[in-house]
């Protein structure tokens, strides 16, 4: 009796011995890499599809955006007033990708091409060449030679009030981020002073 039990112990641990040494074999031929393959697969595919979902989304938005911004009543209302007109193609121009955008659906048809686009091209030209001249007047060395002296000061504020646009660019500018505003709000605060007053003088 005992030797039965005795064999069938030590059968039973050389099945589990041998179950143990094929799965250990079957293992150790494999590359690690291999194992985690699939995983890395599947996370770069969810990635993948996330990155298409959020382009679609941000595709769908643009478009809406620019449906809003060529519609039919605003491109009527902007032909009949040219203040009506240049606040459309601000809104145009605010963002480059919507810019494109509503250039490349206007020029679908020949009658918004020579109404809207070509007009609008001239005025993203005068915007640039703007921006350029705002860019002199507000460099870092022309301010801080202003704000050690009063003379060049009253120079600099003569060519900033040259016109109604420039002078607001200037101090959009100078106002843009809290840092530029902190360094530069003398200027920004007596340049208003003086418009003021010279306004006071036309008047």
């Amino acid at each position: 009796m005992r030797v039965g039990n005795t064999v069938l112990i030590v059968a039973a641990l050389l099945v589990g011995s041998s179950v143990a040494t094929s799965v250990k074999a079957s293992t150790d031929g494999v590359d690690p890499a291999n194992l985690l393959r699939p995983i890395e697969t599947e996370s770069r595919f969810l990635s993948a599809h996330k990155v298409t979902r959020d382009e679609g989304r941000m595709r769908s938005a643009i478009a809406s955006k620019v449906d809003e911004l060529v519609n039919p009543e605003k491109l009527k209302a902007a032909m009949k007033d040219i203040t009506t007109m240049k606040a459309l193609f601000r809104q145009w121009n605010a963002d480059p990708i919507i810019s494109k955008q509503v250039i490349a659906r206007l020029s679908m048809k020949e009658t918004t091409l020579v109404r809207f686009v070509l007009p609008y091209n001239g005025y993203r030209m005068e915007v640039a060449r703007s921006a350029a001249r705002v860019d002199a007047l507000v460099s870092p060395k022309n301010l801080n030679a202003a704000l050690q002296d009063n003379k060049k000061m009253k120079e600099l504020f003569k060519l900033w009030n040259v016109d109604e646009a420039i002078a607001m660019r200037v101090i959009e500018r100078l106002s843009r981020n809290l840092e530029t505003f902190n360094l530069y709000s003398p200027l920004i605060l007596r340049f208003n002073a003086y418009r003021l007053s010279n306004a006071a003088k036309v008047v």
